[in-house]
């Protein structure tokens, strides 16, 4: 519970990014390109914060990365198939 609290800043900064794209894409509802383009950034931005967040712990490995993009393309995948249906 002491690690979490001393890395606060870390998770919060996390949860700001997912924040600001919910209401982005909540700001955007009827433009597809910028949807896709907001979910990109944030999938983006999830890969480069858990690598920095590995990185500034020193456990980061080429598994943890690896474990990064397959979650954030995942997320990618589901949005994209929600997204541009129809």
């Amino acid at each position: 519970m002491r690690k979490f609290f001393s890395d606060i800043f870390h998770y919060l900064s996390l949860f700001i990014v997912f924040i600001l794209a919910f209401s982005s894409f909540r700001f955007f509802p009827f433009d597809r390109f910028m949807q896709v383009g907001i979910c990109v950034a944030t999938s983006a931005s999830y890969i480069v914060w858990g690598i920095v967040h590995h990185a500034i712990h020193r456990d980061l490995s080429l598994s943890v990365i690896l474990e990064y993009i397959v979650i954030g393309s995942l997320g990618l995948v589901v949005t994209f198939s929600l997204i541009l249906r129809a």
